[in-house]
């Protein structure tokens, strides 16, 4: 009896050694398996909490989602960013303390960054994507649609009304004027005739030199209403993101193209974001942005000369289309220049001061259309009867009356609308690069302690570590965007 139990308890023993050998194994698969699955959590915890910390004013301010990987120095760090990584991973593994072993004995040895996307790489591919997105989610569908056909709409008509106006009014009216008129002078000279004797009856002004010695004047005299309250603030090209060499990312993680870039969603963009002539929303630095990426010079007055000349050039054409095309005012030019011509007592073609009336009316009309704009009016693309503000008999009087003879149309297009559309000329490089110049210097501007540069802004990157698990070395590769690459 004794010795069948003692042979029972050794089949017991050997059944257990192996019971428990097997489940050593299983145990260590298991801890394997699970170290693995620990340190690619791990690399994930240390990526997002790494990409938690955002820049917030870049955030609030223009809805951009960017680590600033200069922290402060103005020089992109990136062993900084790698280090804060690799600690709260690390973190993340120990969270009572480097030294205690973990379960999976799990532990970090080496590792480097792999691959990042700056801001500003592919020409701002990353700023432009972001800018788009933010846009839709603050637009909607319906309303990108809706801005992009008024756009569109008023674009195809702006084009229609320059090529009409060179079929109805080819060459220079004003240089044709002033050909005939000084071929005229010097026939009356050559043939001895006297001219008659002076009266007492006062000369007739002749609008067309009025309106040639107004187009020699400053053409911001005309169309703002305080010159001296005008800006002066400029800018070193050289210090801004376009004007510099900037930061490259490495290019090993794929970029999104795509979502492409949307010009007219970068230019409602520019509009909510930037301050404008019409919306100053600060005291200091540059004043007219939108207007910077409109005519891209370096200072506010030149800016804003810029886009007024083009302005003036868009509403010349709108207004001698009009003017052609109304036979009461049509009428109007036509006596006027047979009344010139008659007091001038020089027998000038009258098709060529009537055409040289029409384009220094439609040029007076300019001056006012775009004053008006730039007080916060409204002028309407092309106009009619309803609309036109200044009179034939008081163009001579124009620089008296600039105030007098204006008006503003509620059917019509405020200044934001016109910029708009200067906007939508330009192209897409042009616009990413110039808000990305704005950015750039309004985040310095308002934080001057910051040393912020756009071209520093991390958006993606990637890390790959090795970890020692027991005795084997394990190598993750893990990557986080906010783009969602």
């Amino acid at each position: 009896m004794n010795r069948s139990q003692g042979s029972i308890t050794v089949y017991l023993c050997l059944t257990l050694t192996i019971l428990l050998s097997l489940f050593a194994a299983m145990l260590k698969s298991v801890r394997l398996a699970g170290g693995r699955v620990i340190i690619a959590s791990t690399m994930d915890q240390g990526l997002f909490s790494l990409f938690a910390q955002y820049d917030k004013e870049l955030l609030e301010e223009y809805d951009l989602f960017y680590i600033d990987g200069g922290y402060g120095s103005g020089t992109l760090q990136m062993e900084r960013l790698y280090d804060t990584l690799c600690q709260d991973a690390v973190y993340s593994l120990n969270p009572y303390g480097h030294g205690d072993r973990n379960f999976f004995g799990a532990d970090y040895k080496t590792g480097s960054i792999t691959g990042y996307i700056l801001a500003t790489d592919q020409t701002g591919n990353s700023f432009g994507r972001q800018v788009s997105e933010y846009m839709k989610q603050s637009l909607g569908m319906s309303g990108i649609q809706q801005l992009s056909n008024i756009l569109t709409e008023q674009t195809t008509r702006i084009k229609s009304q320059d090529y009409q106006k060179n079929q109805i009014a080819a060459g220079d009216p004003l240089a044709d004027y002033e050909q005939e008129k000084q071929s005229a002078e010097k026939a009356v000279l050559e043939s001895g005739e006297e001219l008659p004797p002076a009266t007492d009856t006062p000369p007739l002004r002749n609008p067309i030199e009025v309106i040639n010695n107004i187009r020699k004047m400053g053409i911001l005299g005309l169309v703002v209403s305080n010159p001296s309250e005008l800006s002066d603030y400029s800018v070193d090209s050289s210090t801004m993101v376009s004007g510099r060499n900037q930061n490259q990312g490495m290019g090993l993680l794929p970029i999104d193209n795509s979502n492409s870039i949307d010009k007219l969603l970068l230019s409602e963009y520019s509009i909510e974001k930037f301050s404008n002539y019409t919306n100053v929303k600060q005291t200091e630095g540059l004043s007219y942005q939108v207007e910077y990426m409109v005519g891209g010079k370096n200072s506010d007055r030149d800016n804003l000369k810029s886009v007024v000349n083009r302005l003036i050039a868009i509403r010349e054409s709108a207004n001698l289309i009009h003017l052609y095309t109304s036979p009461t005012k049509k009428a109007q030019a036509d006596t006027m220049a047979a009344t010139l011509a008659a007091a001038m007592l020089i027998p000038i073609s009258l098709p060529i001061i009537s055409a040289a009336l029409l384009a220094c009316w439609a040029f007076a009309e300019s001056i006012l259309d775009i004053r008006e704009l730039l007080n916060g009016g409204k002028i309407p693309l092309l106009k009619d009867e309803g609309s036109w503000q200044l009179s034939l008999e008081n163009l001579p009087s124009l620089l008296e009356n600039l105030d007098n003879d204006r008006k503003s149309d509620g059917q019509g297009f405020d200044y934001s609308w016109y910029l708009r559309f200067l906007l939508f000329t330009k192209s897409q490089t042009h616009l990413v690069k110039s808000a990305m110049d704005l950015v750039e210097y309004n985040i310095n501007l308002n934080y001057p302690n910051k040393h912020f540069r756009i071209d520093n802004c991390v958006e993606s990157l990637e890390a790959e570590c090795i970890w020692r698990l027991d005795n084997n070395s394990y190598t993750i590769c893990r990557g986080y965007s906010y783009a969602g690459t």
